[in-house]
């Protein structure tokens, strides 16, 4: 298995520290708004690439911190006249409950910074003693000067971080460069005690001293947005290394943004739709879909139509997978569907282990899909034939957690839809009301939304 490393440039063999065993970091939200489809994207990739280590055998260790104190909490908090923990508790949950609908695993944990301050101050007690550390009036510092390797992963010299940053004017730090580890001063709800006076973490500590507590000094794999390179992974590698004095991640990976007409979807754009509005108008397969059709790495440009389209991709895909398991045939006869089959499962596999290339991967399985719809249609092959083989496509698709749910929308093939509507249309022409209200109601319950028109129902949509 080759993973591109954002610290190298390139594309490297997957070796864990300990066999088989993957010690993964992912960050997570700061849950002072509703979570967007910028989000949903990292997480869902993520998602994706910890089923696949599971489905290749290894066992995963997955953390995603929530950051439930930040500057941006605290304002927002202000904002509402409400306890940043409250407001913080409030959105976190919100967005829990929508990254499970959207079909992503839940964490083996998943730590809050509120609840990690011994970690943190711990951690930055020993950032101080290595010498990597001081204190002022306003907070205790990193000194990026004394880390030699800064820079590494974004490729930033610190004469070229020096050329933009400014010195806020409450901060007395050495260079403009060195970030706070502690911020001193009192902020209602998230204050706590310390050695250099009561105050609340830094932005960047809170990452390091959560990952490693839970799971050691080293990571096998640090992931994040593109947008967490620098500063925060940056920092996240000078503070970690500086008190351990071991490599602090093995592999660093980092999603693409998701855009809107080129530009990255965002709270400060304005430009983004919540994960909630997204799954009023797409399932949760629909979304899975559109971000398996790109790299993890790769930018996705949203808009409905790339939805919809990815959701009748996914829908010829399950209608193979459906077609199959109501096949019946007398026949006999070798097909090499099955043969066909395992063919295209090895060059799934290959194009996951390259740097999990879900793209390239999914072409695999249209290829497959459109065999089997084929060996249905002829009626050639053996049911045990084309059962076999669209267990190989239905076992591929649970991988990405798209395969098709028994009682939703996404699972009726088109043609039973229409078909059903066509049925209503002669029961309310005969003035059979009782029928065509049975009919739509089973297609409502199925997921299926029908709109009437004086000439019939010309447009239905899933759920």
């Amino acid at each position: 298995m080759r993973i591109y490393n954002t610290l190298s440039g390139k594309k490297e063999e997957f070796l864990p520290q300990e066999n088989r065993h993957v010690r993964m970091y992912v960050c997570g939200i700061t849950p002072y708004d509703k979570s967007h489809l910028g989000h949903a994207r990292t997480i869902v990739s993520f998602d994706i690439i910890r089923r696949y280590f599971l489905f290749r055998g290894f066992k995963v260790t997955y953390v995603q911190n929530v950051t439930d104190i930040d500057d941006k909490i605290i304002k927002r908090a202000k904002e509402r006249k409400m306890p940043p923990l409250q407001l913080s508790e409030k959105f976190g949950k919100e967005s829990e409950l929508e990254f499970e609908k959207l079909g992503a695993m839940r964490p083996d944990s998943s730590p809050k910074v509120s609840e990690c301050i011994p970690e943190i101050i711990s951690l930055i007690g020993k950032i101080e003693k290595n010498g990597f550390a001081y204190a002022t009036e306003s907070g205790v510092y990193f000194d990026v000067l004394k880390f030699q390797p800064y820079g590494s992963l974004s490729g930033q010299s610190p004469s070229e971080i020096k050329a933009g940053a400014r010195i806020e004017v409450d901060e007395k730090k050495k260079n403009p460069q060195d970030f706070a580890l502690w911020k001193l001063g009192e902020e209602e709800g998230v204050t706590f005690d310390s050695p250099w006076g009561r105050g609340r973490p830094g932005w960047h500590i809170e990452c390091s001293a959560m990952s490693t507590s839970r799971l050691g000094d080293t990571l096998d794999i640090h992931g994040g947005a593109r947008d967490l390179i620098f500063p925060h992974h940056e920092n996240e590698i000078a503070q970690s290394e500086a008190a351990t004095g071991k490599k602090f991640v093995r592999l660093w990976m980092h999603t693409g943004f998701l855009t809107v007409n080129g530009e990255k979807m965002a709270k400060s754009v304005g430009n983004f739709v919540t994960i909630e509005d997204g799954l009023k108008k797409f399932s949760p397969q629909a979304i899975r879909m559109l971000f398996a059709l790109s790299h993890y790495r790769s930018p996705i440009d949203f808009s409905e139509e790339a939805v919809r389209s990815a959701e009748s991709s996914l829908s010829s895909l399950h209608s193979a997978v459906l077609a199959a398991r109501s096949y019946s045939s007398s026949g006999t006869a070798k097909t090499g569907l099955l043969e066909e089959a395992k063919l295209a499962e090895k060059e799934f596999l290959e194009r996951m282990d390259d740097d999990f290339d879900t793209p390239n991967a999914v072409v695999c399985l249209f290829s497959l899909a459109k065999r089997i719809s084929g060996a249905v249609s002829q009626g050639s092959a053996s049911e045990d034939e084309v059962g076999q083989a669209a267990g190989v496509l239905g076992r591929l698709l649970a991988l990405f957690n798209l395969a098709p749910i028994k009682g939703k929308a996404e699972m009726i093939p088109e043609k039973e839809i229409l078909r059903a509507i066509s049925l209503r249309d002669s029961a309310r022409r005969s003035k059979d009301f009782a029928t065509s209200d049975r009919i739509r109601k089973e297609l409502s319950e199925a997921g299926v939304i029908l709109e009437d028109r004086k000439d019939g129902t010309t447009l239905w949509r899933r759920k």
